[in-house]
């Protein structure tokens, strides 16, 4: 099932379209599981979480070979750390997913492993200075079965989608294998991937390097992958010339209204 987000675009050449705004997630209607601090009120939010692996969530069974959205607020900090800040995991590096992003080199990475750890999917994006310093951005990475793939959105534009990094192309459809899930830290022994059946490399938490908005958490919406779709707002010159069609129409109709 593919939700569709409406984005707000900009025309700012004949050539291509800046995205600016998204409309709210609230589109996709309410989240199959929320991790926050109403849901774990005791302070143990940022920790291990269960795996993912053939669990039922909002009715969606064996949610790990299924579609899926996930989305985040969080307030990335400039500095020199170079670990690779689990943000989100869940799985291992031989089947697994994480989010995670890596301070020294402003980037945002979704890693995908499968084919017994043999494969291996990475998207990145690199954040500007003003998304470094900006407060909280959104963060969305939504998988889909047909695919095989992740996409990952960074406040309302996409960086793409994984990209196979071995020379083993990912078939097995599967995003989380049986290791424990992790939410600001990696939930078991290792995490997704390096394409050698080894973990992340430089793997760490999180840690002090970026802040969850852990009002709003981690939204996680089963069977369903989120696909955004832009509008285009024409150039200035094409709104004239449609303004100048429309009203040769009417003055056309009027002229047939009075014969």
């Amino acid at each position: 099932m593919k939700a569709l987000i409406l984005l707000n675009a900009l025309l700012v050449s004949t050539a291509s379209s800046a995205t600016v705004n998204i409309r709210s997630l609230d589109d996709l209607g309410a989240p199959s599981e929320v991790f926050n601090t109403t849901t774990f009120p005791g302070g143990d939010l940022i920790g291990q979480k269960p795996t993912y692996f053939n669990r039922t969530v909002d009715g969606i069974v064996a949610v790990n070979s299924k579609d899926a959205t996930f989305a985040v607020s969080i307030d990335f900090l400039a500095g020199e750390s170079q670990s690779n800040g689990v943000i989100w995991e869940s799985g291992g590096a031989t089947i697994g997913s994480t989010l995670s992003y890596n301070q020294a080199a402003s980037t945002v990475s979704v890693h995908h492993s499968t084919n017994v750890g043999l494969a291996l999917g990475v998207v990145t994006h690199k954040l500007t200075e003003a998304q470094v310093s900006g407060g909280d951005i959104e963060v969305v990475w939504a998988y889909d079965t047909t695919e095989i793939d992740f996409q990952l959105f960074v406040d309302g534009v996409s960086s793409g989608t994984t990209v196979d990094m071995t020379e083993v192309a990912r078939t097995q459809n599967n995003w989380s294998g049986q290791n424990q899930a992790g939410f600001g830290v990696f939930g078991g022994n290792n995490a997704s991937g390096n394409g050698k059946n080894q973990s992340l490399v430089a793997i760490a938490n999180l840690g002090d390097t970026a802040k969850i908005n852990l009002t709003t958490g981690l939204r996680f919406w089963a069977g369903t992958n989120a696909q955004f779709s832009v509008v285009a707002i024409p150039e200035p010159s094409s709104i004239v010339l449609l303004g100048f069609a429309s009203l040769f129409v009417m003055r056309r109709r009027r002229q047939g209204n009075v014969n």
